[in-house]
């Protein structure tokens, strides 16, 4: 069965990959990025190997969704606890649903002020915040990833509505706690892990875990093995601040976030 870590893309997703990962596989001799393999991204290519005619993607992005739930019955055929990381919705698209309960075990669900996100993901695809808000805003989202498959992410507020109206047992995580009260933090996330996946939960290794993936740690590290998810961008950690948007966005920017995504920041205490 899997374990979703989800979230809308840059909300600190590979932070709590790294925390999770390095803290089960916890001084493994290996390094805090090659312990992020435990924890694979979906979609990616191999997942979708058996697929065959791909072109039907390049004509209908759309399709992808037929291929969704027959790519995890094949990644359960082992019948073994899987974690997995999405960037995808957690919806339906052509009444094909992104995963079901005979697949699914739980998940969890980072979320991140949607002000900070914009600003992230303007420096991580090398665009203007123009351009990242109207990707942020707008509920046909695509990308092509790394993998060369396709991701639905729609908009910021559709992809957090699209997972927590699920009734899988879940976790709302916070970026923002997550950055303030770490510890606590993650804590909670390995107390509900433990319900799939049977774990230690021990202070000490998890505050030499929090050193272990801390943000000058993960920089340092990404800097000396490199990281293929960065695309090639200077640096995929970069600040992780809270209020940056405070000082980077417009005033009509902000406008454009709050008025588009009032109710859910309001309901999160982001408003």
């Amino acid at each position: 069965m899997i374990l979703w870590l989800s979230s809308y893309p840059k909300s600190g997703n590979t932070w709590v990959r790294s925390l999770i990962s390095n803290y089960i596989n916890y001084k493994n001799g290996k390094s805090v990025f090659e312990n992020l393999k435990y924890i694979k991204r979906f979609p990616n290519q191999s997942q979708f190997d058996w697929i065959e005619d791909k072109e039907i993607l390049k004509k209908d992005k759309f399709e992808i969704s037929k291929y969704w739930i027959p790519a995890q019955e094949r990644l359960n055929l082992k019948n073994e606890f899987t974690i997995l990381k999405t960037h995808n919705f957690g919806g339906s698209i052509k009444e094909k649903w992104f995963t079901n309960s005979d697949n699914t075990c739980g998940f969890i669900y980072i979320i991140r002020d949607p002000r900070s996100v914009v600003i992230s993901k303007s420096f991580h695809h090398d665009n203007s915040i123009e351009e990242s808000l109207k990707s942020l805003i707008s509920p046909n989202t695509f990308v092509d990833t790394e993998y060369d498959l396709i991701e639905f992410r729609s908009s910021w507020q559709i992809h957090y509505l699209s997972w927590v109206k699920r009734t899988y047992p879940n976790i709302l995580v916070k970026y923002e706690e997550l950055h303030s009260n770490t510890f606590d933090t993650f804590k909670k996330i390995l107390v509900f892990l433990n319900q799939f996946k049977k774990i230690e939960v021990n202070d000490d290794k998890i505050k030499d875990v929090i050193e272990l993936c801390s943000f000058d740690k993960l920089s340092a590290e990404e800097t000396k093995y490199g990281f293929k998810e960065n695309q090639g961008r200077e640096n995929f950690f970069r600040k992780g601040l809270i209020d940056e948007w405070k000082n980077v966005l417009t005033k009509d920017q902000i406008k454009i976030i709050e008025d588009n995504f009032k109710d859910e920041m309001v309901s999160l205490g982001y408003l």
